[in-house]
């Protein structure tokens, strides 16, 4: 029987946010709350149905030039649920009218939303979350059942990997949580009701179909990364949507994908969960955030569906010495006096009924460290100022240089743990750095500092450069030639977004890549200046690079959830079809530990003028530098950069200003450039074929960068 809850919704303290949808007729809807800023528009033309019982609807038909969605503001803090800090609760009654299955091959279709799939984003970035409709299996139509989906997108500025529960949230993930092997499903046109409700403390969603709670999700999943929630997106350049995505139309996007046919009533956002999660009393499943050694503790432990009092005892333990748990009010609280790692503790609840539960935590006590294990890079004459990170210190810390010294005029600021002031030499200043707080924990780490010539900070142009590209300006699709030949502008692989972060110490934002090939950018084909033909005598390519870290979350797998990072293409028109010129990329193939070292390729039209892995593990007869000193094994910036000159035809590499590795006619081969060929100019991105705004990215491949580029310059000469 068609499921049809008492009347229409009603706007109570924890509503947000109340779509009707009973005005009938016009292009606008408004916020039953009364808040002016929320009404949607049509993108064209609004359409209405009837929905017995409440009134007037949303109408939408499936076109591919979205006639009839609805659109509201972007960045707007209510449908953002930035208001939403505990938990939240997002519902509609819907009636899917189509056939389905024209998602190639399955169903997705969206109900409201600000995320997009980066269908449409022109500019700005992605970021945000969508309740949609998904068919129950992968290919599926209407026959095969649908039921609702969410993802979650939290800003991908500074994550490596980033917040995004995306595949996590779909019928067909690994995430499961499904109550029944058969979940009820839709199979019919007839409305029914949908909710998505998800609650911080134990980072757990739950998806309703017709009253009936039918899957439970709690993300992240154990020893992975991803999937957490955390909603910190600013700027986002999607707008409020209800009844399917805007699609791109230049160039154009997956057209129709994901756009809803049928009809769309009482949309209401709430900063509650409204419907409840267990039939009888359950033990919240939260994550017990870890206590501090000599350090006041507490947490309050929590309950679903509990009738009346709840008492708690300890099952099995120990508890951590120092740490007690109030019975009746289900505080875990002290001071706990010895570290333990994942100490497991069985805890009961019952509550008046007779109703109990068990569940097992983990609760780990942590002795204080300094967590920092490197430092970003100085300049001579520049202003530094960096801050030491801690975990577990407790305010205040002491801060010393024990060991080593720092160079003229910089210090360390005994309170705070900051580096501050402006080197005046350059070299490399090896610390030893001691922290000790208030309740008598004491560490330490050893650093090294580079101070780098100030004339590395910011590569800027000159009379030799060839191309430049900075990354700035406020348009993050479309990045330009400093040098202003517009067609070496820059775009994105794929829409994306505005994936440009901040750098510190530098102005500006800088493109950051999570190394799964979607995201990046390419250049023009055939182009003689990125092929390098106009160096006719001499080049250098240079990069301000930072790399992620050892592993990254994509691809083939070091374990169930990471692939490590052993080879990243910074820029060049080498891609997977091996057809173009020449890569400038950063790898610790060959490397006795993660050791990541700048390397080249270069193609001339022949066989015998291949030169492949120019690189310092690969060929270590060219290494000038101890092995240590010839790569990057932390995750600060670096400068990397490759130069040539035809009459001695010896190639060099540099690695923060200093020669690492150099060869005359590798092979006994002379650089012959050649060679003509249809890849395109790419940064960050190996693809595998054409690719602009979408097309050839290799999604989920490797050889992807991992980290962020900075300042990019190709010059006519030799410049170290």
């Amino acid at each position: 029987m068609p499921y049809h809850p008492p009347g229409p919704f009603k706007p109570d303290n924890h509503t947000v946010v109340l779509y009707r949808f009973d005005e009938g007729t016009g292009n606008e809807t408004a916020d039953a709350c009364g808040d002016p800023q929320l009404t949607l528009r049509a993108h064209r033309e609004l359409l209405w149905g009837p929905h017995a019982g409440y009134g007037a609807c949303a109408r939408f038909s499936r076109r591919i030039d979205d006639a009839n969605l609805l659109v509201g503001p972007a960045n707007n803090d209510k449908l953002h649920l930035r208001g939403c800090s505990t938990e939240w609760t997002i519902e509609a009654w819907v009636r899917y009218a189509g056939a389905g299955g024209l998602e190639e091959g399955h169903t997705y279709v969206n109900i409201c939303g600000t995320e997009d799939e980066g269908l449409g984003l022109p500019t700005g970035m992605r970021g945000g979350w969508n309740l949609s409709l998904s068919s129950f299996t992968r290919p599926g139509t209407l026959q095969n059942g649908l039921v609702p989906v969410a993802r979650f997108m939290g800003s991908p500025r500074g994550r490596d990997p980033n917040h995004d529960t995306s595949a996590l949230l779909f019928p067909h993930s690994r995430a499961g949580g499904w109550i029944s092997a058969d979940p009820p499903r839709i199979t019919d046109h007839d409305w029914h009701h949908v909710a998505w409700q998800f609650r911080f403390l134990d980072q757990t969603h739950f998806f309703f179909l017709d009253g009936q709670l039918i899957r439970r999700v709690q993300l992240p999943l154990p020893n992975d990364t991803q999937g957490r929630v955390v909603n910190d997106t600013e700027n986002v350049g999607v707008p409020f949507v209800v009844g399917g995505f805007i699609h791109s139309q230049d160039p154009p996007k997956h057209l129709g994908f994901g756009n809803f046919d049928g009809d769309i009533d009482e949309i209401r956002i709430s900063s509650v969960m409204r419907y409840p999660v267990a039939e009888q009393l359950a033990i919240v499943r939260q994550e017990m955030p870890a206590a501090t050694i000599k350090s006041p503790y507490r947490v309050h432990l929590a309950a679903d569906a509990n009738e009346g009092e709840v008492n708690w005892e300890l099952v099995s333990g120990p508890l951590p010495n120092g740490l007690t748990l109030d019975g009746t009010s289900g505080a875990l609280h002290g001071t706990p006096t010895a570290p333990v790692k994942r100490q497991a503790i069985e805890l009961r609840a019952t509550d008046t009924t007779g109703h109990t539960d068990q569940h097992r935590f983990h609760l780990s006590v942590c002795p204080g460290l300094i967590v920092t294990k490197s430092l970003p890079p100085a300049f001579a004459e520049t202003p530094y100022r960096t801050t030491l990170r801690t975990s577990h210190l407790v305010a205040p810390i002491n801060w010393t240089v024990t060991e080593g010294a720092l160079p003229t005029g910089l210090r360390l600021d005994r309170e705070t743990g900051e580096f501050v002031g402006a080197p005046s030499t350059t070299g490399v200043f090896n610390l030893n750095v001691a922290a000790s707080d208030a309740v008598k924990q004491n560490d330490q780490v050893e650093l090294s500092l580079k101070v780098l010539p100030k004339e590395l900070h910011v590569i800027k142009p000159d009379e030799h450069t060839v191309v430049l590209y900075d990354w700035q300006g406020p348009n993050g699709r479309l990045i330009p030639d400093v040098m202003g030949d517009e067609e070496l502008t820059l775009t994105w692989t794929n829409i994306g977004g505005d994936r440009r972060v901040a750098w510190p110490g530098r102005n500006g934002r800088f493109p950051q890549d999570t190394g799964h090939g979607e995201h990046g950018f390419v250049g023009p084909q055939h182009s003689d200046k990125l092929d390098l033909r106009t160096c006719e005598k001499a080049w250098t390519v240079e990069a301000w690079i930072r790399p992620g870290g050892p592993l990254q979350a994509y691809g083939e797998k070091a374990d169930d959830y990471h692939q490590p990072f052993t080879f990243g293409h910074i820029c060049g028109t080498y891609d997977k079809t091996e057809r173009g010129v020449w890569e400038f990329y950063l790898s610790s193939q060959g490397a006795p530990y993660w050791n990541m070292a700048p390397g080249v390729h270069f193609l001339g039209a022949e066989p015998d003028q291949e030169l492949m892995d120019l690189h310092p593990w690969s060929r270590p007869d060219g290494l000038v530098a101890a092995t240590v000193d010839a790569g990057i094994t932390d995750t600060e910036w670096h400068h990397v950069a490759w130069q040539y000159g035809a009459e001695e035809d010896l190639h060099q590499l540099f690695l923060d200003g200093t020669l690492i590795w150099q060869l005359r006619s590798p092979d006994g081969r002379k650089l012959v450039n050649n060679r003509r060929h249809d890849a395109q100019f790419s940064v960050s991105t190996r693809l595998k074929g054409f690719a602009r705004y979408g097309g050839a990215f290799d999604f989920l491949g490797e050889g992807h960068f991992f980290g962020q580029i900075g300042d990019i310059r190709i010059s006519s000469i030799r410049r170290y």
